[in-house]
């Protein structure tokens, strides 16, 4: 897992999204992912999302570990002050009590992760070109 993939699978919501809950237990609806910011500050920007009965409305930052958000230096930078989600692949530690915490390591299919390190590891130049016998002639 890297963060850029992670990136992905928040953008695209590429993962189980049945019962979800912070790692405080409380429950999590994904109003709209944000948008995927290119420039300083948190990964995505007008991130909704609703807690409990609470619908926020700001920033959304994705890490492998929670611990990171300390490691990278968010917590004294105002660039991270309207975080309303931690998106994490792995729970860590607990570093900041007013913003929940996702964690997404155990609902995002294992297909699509084995998926992806076959074709980060292919030496070819595009990696789906072995597949490419099995297009339809009607999609190709």
């Amino acid at each position: 897992m890297n963060e850029r993939l992670l990136q992905f699978i928040w953008q695209f919501q590429y993962f189980n999204k049945q019962a979800l809950h912070t790692v405080g237990g409380e429950a999590v609806q994904v109003i709209h992912p944000g948008l995927l910011n290119s420039n300083q500050g948190p990964d995505f920007q007008q991130a909704s999302v609703k807690i409990g009965t609470t619908v926020l409305v700001g920033t959304a930052e994705l890490h492998l570990q929670t611990s990171d958000w300390l490691k990278h230096q968010h917590d004294g930078d105002a660039n991270y002050k309207n975080v309303v989600l931690h998106i994490v692949w792995q729970h860590n530690a607990t570093i900041h009590a007013h913003i929940p915490v996702l964690e997404l390591h155990n609902r995002v299919s294992k297909i699509m992760l084995q998926q992806y390190q076959q074709w980060m590891n292919n030496p070819q130049l595009v990696p789906c070109a072995g597949t490419i016998n099995g297009v339809k002639e009607l999609v190709w």
